[in-house]
């Protein structure tokens, strides 16, 4: 799930429909993230600017991917199509084999985006009651939820702020907040824009902590980052690419 699926996002008549499902492909085991080439261009249909042409992309269990790319590459875009939360023009998006519009509720609960910048943040909500409104919609089980909830704000350090409301917490606990949030459904596949922003080492901690136990039992992370930014010198990325001119390249 993510959080810009829950804003009203308003559609122009000249904006394409999303591509059809792909039909169901035999595999004995299907990969957490399978792009296979995907287009996607923004702007009315007489002025239109390609964004993504012909992205292909495979995370295997366990993987660590870094994607870079210079402002305005398509990164964001890259992973909001990633995520399902808008269609491809062309080309198709699987999570283990689930299609984002054909099995549209499995993959919300098996698949996390976490946006980039303070989105999905409701001021008044003390950090418990965000956490815990969050595996609501998530799809967190009833009965599982306080657990759950409770698990995850011990997770990344916030048990001492549970009763603090959002607007009254520093900008790096905010974030700890929305990355809480991305991982309370322990989702099977994490995608990630920019998700070290504000976060001190305590926080860069945490976040890894969560990165690793999600690797660990056969989950996939992909991390979006300008190209030079810090993470892009992280040791324990199983592969890289950049994004130019609209394709990846393995780097």
């Amino acid at each position: 799930m993510s959080f810009e699926a829950l804003e009203l996002r308003e559609q122009s008549p000249d904006e394409p429909t999303p591509v059809q499902a792909v039909p169901d492909r035999p595999t004995d085991a299907p990969p957490p993230l399978d792009l296979m080439s995907v287009h996607k261009a923004w702007g009315k249909r007489k002025k239109r600017n390609p964004v993504l042409k012909g992205v292909d992309l495979t995370l295997e269990p366990g993987a660590f991917a870094w994607v870079g790319g210079r402002n305005g590459a398509g990164k964001t875009t890259l992973l909001r199509v990633a995520s399902g939360l808008i269609g491809a023009e062309e080309g198709y998006v699987l999570s283990y084999g689930l299609d984002p519009m054909r099995d549209r509720a499995e993959f919300q609960r098996r698949v996390a985006f976490l946006s980039a910048g303070n989105q999905g943040i409701y001021a008044r909500l003390t950090v418990r009651i965000q956490v815990d409104t969050w595996a609501r919609i998530s799809f967190v089980d009833r009965k599982e939820r306080p657990a759950a909830v409770q698990r995850t704000l011990e997770a990344f350090d916030l048990l001492d702020l549970a009763d603090a409301r959002c607007d009254r917490i520093s900008m790096g606990q905010r974030q700890r907040v929305r990355l809480a949030m991305t991982f309370v459904a322990d989702p099977d596949l994490v995608l990630l824009d920019e998700p070290g922003t504000s976060l001190d080492d305590e926080g860069h901690a945490v976040l890894n902590n969560a990165i690793e136990a999600l690797r660990a039992r056969g989950g996939a992370v992909l991390w979006v980052s300008p190209s030079g930014d810090q993470a892009q010198a992280r040791a324990d990325f199983t592969e890289r690419h950049v994004l130019k001119d609209g394709r990846l390249e393995q780097v």
